[in-house]
C-alpha cells in the first residue's frame, strides 16, 4: 500500500511538471503570436522592404512612379479604360471601396507588379504574398478581365499620374 501511495505521488508530481511545461509553451506561443510582426522582420534595404507588409519578388526595386515617365494621353486613355472596365466598382483613388484604395499605388508597387496583377490576378493570388495579404484584408479576388496590353500600359500610366498628384 505504501508503494502505491509513493507511486501515486510520483505520478501526480510528474503530471504537475508536464502541466507546467505545457502552460509555459502555451504562454510563449501566445506572446509570440501577439507580438508586432514588424518588429520580427529585418530590413533588407530595398524599396519593397520600406513598405509595410510582405516582400514580393515582383515588387522589388524601383516603384512604378520612379520608372514610368507619364504620357498624358496614355494616362487619359487609362482613366477611360478604368471607367469602361468598371474598375471603379471595386476601386477608387482616395477612397476605400470593396477593393484597395489606389491612391499612391504607383508609389507602393513596381510596374511589373501592377502589370501582373492586372493581367493575371489568379496567378498573383497563388504566388504573390502581397496579393494574398490583400485577399485576406478584402476577401475579394480581383477578376481577370483579359485586359489587352495597350490598356494595361494605359492603366499603369493613369495610376502613376494619380500617384504623382498631377
Amino acid at each position: 500500500m505504501a508503494k502505491t501511495r509513493e507511486s501515486l505521488a510520483g505520478q501526480k508530481a510528474s503530471a504537475g511538471k508536464t502541466a507546467l511545461i505545457v502552460m509555459a509553451i502555451l504562454a510563449v506561443i501566445t506572446l509570440w503570436a501577439c507580438s508586432d510582426p514588424a518588429a520580427n522582420k529585418s530590413s533588407s534595404g530595398n524599396a519593397a522592404a520600406t513598405n509595410s507588409g510582405p516582400v514580393s519578388a515582383l515588387n522589388t526595386g524601383k516603384m512604378a512612379i520612379e520608372t514610368v515617365r507619364v504620357n498624358p494621353g496614355l494616362a487619359e486613355f487609362g482613366a477611360e479604360v478604368f471607367k469602361k472596365r468598371a474598375c471603379g466598382t471595386c476601386h477608387a483613388v482616395g477612397q476605400r471601396k470593396q477593393g484597395p484604395d489606389l491612391s499612391g499605388v504607383a508609389s507602393r508597387r513596381t510596374e511589373k507588379w501592377l502589370h501582373k496583377q492586372i493581367t493575371d490576378p489568379e496567378w498573383m493570388l497563388k504566388n504573390d504574398p502581397i496579393a494574398r495579404e490583400l485577399m485576406a484584408e478584402y476577401a475579394l479576388q480581383m477578376s481577370n478581365q483579359q485586359v489587352p496590353e495597350q490598356e494595361v500600359k494605359a492603366l499603369i500610366h493613369y495610376f502613376v499620374q494619380e500617384s504623382s498628384g498631377k
